[in-house]
Formats: structure tokens, C-alpha cells, sequence
């Protein structure tokens, strides 16, 4: 073997393994990339049903990816039918014939073994085993399905006490309903759910305020109009139900409430009362009202 047929061997033995390596490859790219499309890997639940998440804005999103193997199956095959051509039995020939019986003994013994020694039996020959009946194979087969679902958080629900009105200086009060809520929805046979845990709630206003809190306070010493509006951060994480425990996902979800529009009036000034004038008169005019002086 010259040293040309060597090298020719060994760079076709090199590029037979890297494309084997490059279609394991593709097949297990093949495998993960449903769930990896929408969604970033999460792992596998107790019966190898895969799953991820992925944080959008305003939603989130849950995958789930089901491989399914049905075994290899051999099934007999029933014979073919026969072709419809019938064969004649032959004929055993007789032994001895007539012309052998001329020359047989005449004594029992002897023509016993005369017929013996002509019409030896054949050898018995062992029989050939019979062949199996034919089989069809159906080979093992690998299926992989995925699919994904979004799930919201509820409302956020903004709210102002005692009115949408009220002069400069006087406080509004305001609040809004964040909660600890659930989502649920089936995914392929499964079910899936999702709990949004709030995280901070802040109210921003138009002229560039920002408070944090559930509820507050807050008045306007310039009459105008206003809007006023909360953001409820949430945390999410998300299970299988059967097959995983609870799995939190990166970041956080943030929901934009109602906006509220707020009119500041001015404020009137309040006017002091009139202190009351000394009057000259002829008389008591609470007991004489028609005394001169006195005031109708």
C-alpha cells in the first residue's frame, strides 16, 4: 500500500466522522429547537416532558415539549395462498415384480430373506426442518411535539378619593388593587400555571411626579388640569402541574393601571365677616323698632 492510499484513507475516515458528528448534531438541534424558539430552556419534568419561559411585555410566556418513541413491532405474516397447481401423486412401485417372483425360493425362510436382500428399504433420512413463517418488521420511531402559551396578569384597577375635583391645595387620595393571582391553561394533555406575586406599585404623574405606594397622598397648589396613573411590578414563575415544581422566571412583568384625569380649581379666598357699626337712635329699638335711628 503506497503512501498515497494511505493518505487518501485516512482524509476519508476524517470527513466520515465529522459529518456523523454534524448529523448528531442537527438531530439533537432538531430535538430542542420547538421549545427553544419561543422560549429559553427550563429542563425536564419528572417524566421527561421539557419546558422554558420567556418574559414579554405585559405577558409571559410558558413551552412545553412532549418526545414520544413507539417501539419496534414484529408482526408474522400470513402464508401466501397456494398457486391453484395441483400435483398428481406418483405411483409406488411394487417389489418384487412379477419377473423377480420367478426366481424367489421356494422355502418361507428363504424367500423372506430374498425379498429382504432385492427390496432393501432406503436409508431413513432425517427430515429438514421446517422454515419459519415470514415476519414484517416496523422499525422503532422517535415523534417530538411543542407547543406554548401566554398568560397576562389581571388589571390594575386606579382609583381617587373623594373626587376627580378638588381645589389647589386640597389632597387627593389615591390607590390601586395589586394582588397575588394564578393563570391556568392546557398545553399538549398538560396543565400549566403561572403566579404573578406583586413586586412594588408606583403612581406617576403628568407634571413628572413619581411616589411609591399602594396608597397615597397628594395635593396641587396650581390650579390645572392633571392625569395621574400607577405601575404594578410583578414577579412570575411557572409549573407543570405532575411534572415540575414551581420555576421562577428572570425579570419582571409590569402592569399600566387606568389613567385618572384630575381638575385643581382655585382656591377662593375665604372673605372675613363685617364687623358690626354703633348706630344713634332715640330709643331701645329691640323694645321701640320705630324709634328714630333704628334700622328696619
Amino acid at each position: 500500500m503506497n503512501v498515497f492510499m494511505v493518505l487518501r484513507m485516512s482524509i476519508t475516515s476524517k470527513l466520515a466522522i465529522t459529518l456523523s458528528s454534524l448529523l448528531i448534531t442537527s438531530a439533537l438541534v432538531f430535538v430542542e429547537a420547538p421549545v427553544a424558539m419561543a422560549c429559553s430552556t427550563g429542563g425536564s419534568g419528572s417524566s421527561g416532558v421539557s419546558h422554558g419561559s420567556a418574559m414579554h411585555s405585559g405577558s409571559v410566556t410558558v413551552c412545553v415539549g412532549v418526545q414520544t418513541t413507539t417501539p419496534a413491532v414484529t408482526t408474522p405474516t400470513a402464508p401466501k395462498p397456494a398457486s391453484g397447481i395441483t400435483l398428481k401423486p406418483v405411483a409406488k412401485p411394487v417389489c418384487p415384480t412379477a419377473a423377480q417372483r420367478k426366481q424367489m425360493p421356494k422355502s418361507p425362510d428363504a424367500a423372506e430373506r430374498w425379498v429382504k436382500s432385492v427390496c432393501a428399504p432406503s436409508k431413513p433420512t432425517a427430515s429438514k426442518p421446517g422454515s419459519p413463517p415470514p415476519v414484517s418488521f416496523t422499525p422503532a420511531a422517535t415523534s417530538f411535539a411543542s407547543a406554548a402559551v401566554s398568560f397576562s396578569p389581571n388589571p390594575l384597577k386606579a382609583s381617587v378619593y373623594p373626587a376627580l375635583q378638588l381645589p389647589a391645595g386640597e389632597a387627593f387620595t389615591f390607590s390601586a388593587n395589586p394582588s397575588l393571582h394564578y393563570g391556568s391553561q392546557v398545553i399538549l394533555g398538560r396543565q400549566a400555571e403561572v403566579q404573578f406575586s406583586p413586586a412594588g406599585l408606583g403612581w406617576q404623574f403628568s407634571d413628572g411626579t413619581r411616589i411609591q405606594g399602594v396608597e397615597i397622598k397628594r395635593s396641587f397648589e396650581q390650579a390645572g388640569k392633571y392625569q395621574a396613573w400607577a405601575i404594578a411590578n410583578y414577579f412570575v414563575s411557572y409549573r407543570v402541574v405532575g411534572e415540575t415544581a414551581w420555576q421562577a422566571v428572570a425579570g419582571r412583568i409590569s402592569v399600566l393601571s387606568n389613567a385618572l384625569d384630575l381638575d385643581v380649581s382655585i382656591k377662593i379666598p375665604a372673605v372675613p365677616p363685617t364687623p358690626p357699626k354703633l348706630l344713634l337712635v332715640a330709643g331701645d329699638c329691640s323694645t321701640n323698632p320705630k324709634s328714630w335711628g333704628c334700622l328696619p
